[in-house]
């Protein structure tokens, strides 16, 4: 066990630890859970009627990969991905739909969406983000829904942004690496050193200037399949061995992002 092994992990007094401390509680994990699978539903149901395709969606970002951490500040929310997927044969151009009507049709959706007093949704930002639409909810987080293309016979994904393009874009590529990089009995380990590390680049950084969570993620994994872990016991062993690089490559991609 490392000198400061239980001062991050503490399975006897998890309340005083780090992990404890930055990651959600189990009451707002079922909560958003709830948000967004009935969002998802109603977006489903209300698209399809909207742009005539077959819809499918798939949760993506930190709650899928189960690196989600708390806000870092009041004025910051909960963050959630949901991706929405239009479906058709062929190349994304193949289609009757360009990227701005998918936008439009998912911009358009989560405001009817809003509208239902059924709901606890209280606002879709507009203009939506150029990848992205958001609606946020009462309980201070919102839910950020990017659209694709899918064609499903060649498991291939477009995503549609602002500029009325197709971009390369594949978030299940980026899961499925993370199940292949990251063995399930090693999982549990890595997503708190990567929480650690979300909340540390979340009081280190501005939001402008904030690596991003995929990024991290990323940069966590890689490292922690270099580690030699039979040589390594707690929280505290691994931190040491990588945190020195993890924060220059950090402080490397942020000064490079604000110039």
């Amino acid at each position: 066990m490392g000198i400061a092994a239980s001062l991050f992990y503490n399975t006897d007094e998890p309340e005083i630890s780090p992990d404890w401390r930055v990651r959600p509680s189990d009451e707002q994990y079922n909560t958003q859970q709830e948000r967004w699978n009935d969002l998802a539903i109603y977006l489903r149901d209300d698209l399809a009627k909207r742009s005539d395709c077959a819809i499918a969606w798939w949760l993506q970002g930190s709650y899928k990969f189960g690196t989600q951490i708390r806000p870092a500040s009041p004025e910051e929310e909960f963050d959630i991905d949901v991706g929405i997927y239009f479906q058709w044969a062929g190349e994304p151009d193949d289609g009757k739909h360009s990227p701005l009507d998918l936008k439009t049709f998912v911009q358009e959706s989560l405001v009817s969406c809003c509208d239902d007093d059924g709901n606890d949704a209280s606002e879709v930002e507009d203009p939506p983000k150029a990848q992205c639409s958001r609606v946020h909810f009462d309980n201070s987080f919102h839910i950020d829904v990017p659209s694709y293309h899918l064609d499903s016979n060649r498991d291939a994904r477009a995503l549609a942004t602002a500029e009325n393009e197709w971009e390369n874009s594949d978030p299940k590529a980026i899961y499925g690496w993370w199940k292949d990089a990251i063995p399930q009995t090693d999982r549990p380990r890595c997503r708190r050193l990567v929480r650690y590390f979300k909340m540390w680049a979340a009081l280190r950084f501005g939001e402008g200037s904030r690596p991003s969570s995929i990024l991290l993620t990323v940069l966590v994994g890689d490292a922690f399949e270099e580690l030699d872990k039979d040589e390594l016991s707690g929280e505290d062993d691994f931190l040491t061995q990588r945190c020195g690089s993890w924060s220059a490559a950090c402080n490397d991609r942020s000064s490079s992002k604000i110039q």
